[in-house]
C-alpha cells in the first residue's frame, strides 16, 4: 500500500510540473505584426499558475538591461521586429548567461534577421527574402519526442494553421513536434540551449484556430513551465 501511495505521489508531482500548476511569472513580448490580441491573451489567462505582463516592441528591448527583468521566469516572444541596438544585444546575451527561459511562438521566427547570434539562440530562422508561408492549411501536428517533459503524454492533433517553408532549422536543436505537409518544414517545434537558458520554439500560433486548440494550449503551457526550469 505504501509503495502504491509513493507512485501516486510521484505521478501527481510530474503532471503538476508539466501542466503548469506551479507559479510562474512571464513577460509576453509582442509588436511588429498584427494578431488577434483578445483570443491570444485569453489563452494565457486560461493557464493555471501562470501570471503575465505584456511589453510591446521596440520598447520591450529596453527591458533586458533593467532591474524589472529579474521578476520574470520566462519571456514569451510573439513579436516580429528587426531593430535592436548593440547595447541591447549585450544585455540579452547576459540574460542568457543567467539562465532566463525563452519561448518563441510563430512569427517570432522572423525577428532580428541581421543578428547571426540570435539564430543560434532561437535555433532557427524564417528568412524574409527566401522563406515562404501559406495561410489556412489543415495540418496534423505529430509528436517527435514522446519522452520529453513538454510532449510526454500528448497526442497528435489537427489544426487549421499558417505554414512556413524554406526556413533554417539548426541541426543542434531537439525536435518536439513535426508535420508532413508539402508547404512546410517537417520540424515545426524544438528545444534549444544557449548559455544557461532553456529555449523553445513552436511554429503554430497564427490565430484563434491555434489559441483555442487544446493541443496547442498544452504545448505552450508546458513549454513555459519547462523553459522556467521545471
Amino acid at each position: 500500500m505504501k509503495y502504491f501511495q509513493l507512485i501516486l505521489l510521484i505521478s501527481c508531482l510530474f503532471f503538476t510540473a508539466c501542466d503548469g500548476r506551479q507559479s510562474h511569472k512571464i513577460l509576453i513580448i509582442t509588436g511588429g505584426h498584427e494578431y488577434d490580441r483578445e483570443n491570444f491573451v485569453e489563452m494565457f489567462e486560461s493557464f493555471e499558475g501562470i501570471e503575465f505582463d505584456e511589453a510591446i516592441q521596440p520598447e520591450a528591448n529596453q527591458i533586458y538591461a533593467s532591474d524589472s527583468i529579474d521578476q520574470y521566469d520566462v519571456l514569451v516572444y510573439y513579436d516580429m521586429v528587426q531593430e535592436i541596438s548593440e547595447e541591447q544585444k549585450s544585455a540579452f546575451l547576459e540574460m542568457m548567461e543567467q539562465g532566463k527561459g525563452i519561448v518563441f511562438l510563430h512569427h517570432s521566427l522572423a525577428s532580428y534577421q541581421d543578428w547571426d547570434e540570435f539564430l543560434k539562440i532561437r535555433g532557427g530562422r524564417y528568412d524574409l527574402e527566401t522563406s515562404t508561408y501559406a495561410h489556412g492549411q489543415d495540418i496534423v501536428v505529430k509528436i517527435s519526442d514522446p519522452k520529453h517533459p513538454i510532449t510526454k503524454g500528448l497526442e497528435a492533433f489537427k489544426i487549421h494553421e499558417e505554414t512556413y517553408n524554406s526556413c533554417e532549422v539548426l541541426p543542434g536543436v531537439h525536435p518536439l513536434i513535426q508535420i508532413d505537409h508539402p508547404g512546410s518544414e517537417k520540424i515545426i517545434g524544438w528545444t534549444n540551449k544557449y548559455g544557461k537558458s532553456r529555449i523553445v520554439y513552436l511554429q503554430p500560433g497564427h490565430d484563434n484556430n491555434a489559441f483555442s486548440n487544446s493541443g496547442y494550449r498544452r504545448l505552450v503551457q508546458r513549454s513555459i513551465v519547462w523553459a522556467g526550469g521545471n
